[in-house]
């Protein structure tokens, strides 16, 4: 199942782009030496986002641009 941000209600699609943005920022700053702690915290930020998105697989678009995909 694909989504559309943008079409999403406000408070929903700040939570959804806040939890993308703090699995992006996760991958970026990882530390090769603690590895599975940041894993860990990118796993909880998809599980927070198929919650808030309900859904389980499928890829996020902002526009026509690919944001993330589950």
């Amino acid at each position: 199942m694909d989504v559309r941000i943008d079409t999403l209600p406000n408070d929903v699609r700040f939570e959804a782009k806040l939890q993308i943005e703090l699995y992006k920022l996760a991958e970026r700053v990882m530390d090769p030496n603690k590895k599975e702690k940041y894993e860990e915290y990118m796993l909880e930020r998809k599980e927070k986002l198929r919650k808030i998105l309900n859904m389980e697989k499928g890829k996020i678009y902002e526009g026509d641009e690919l944001i993330f995909e589950l």
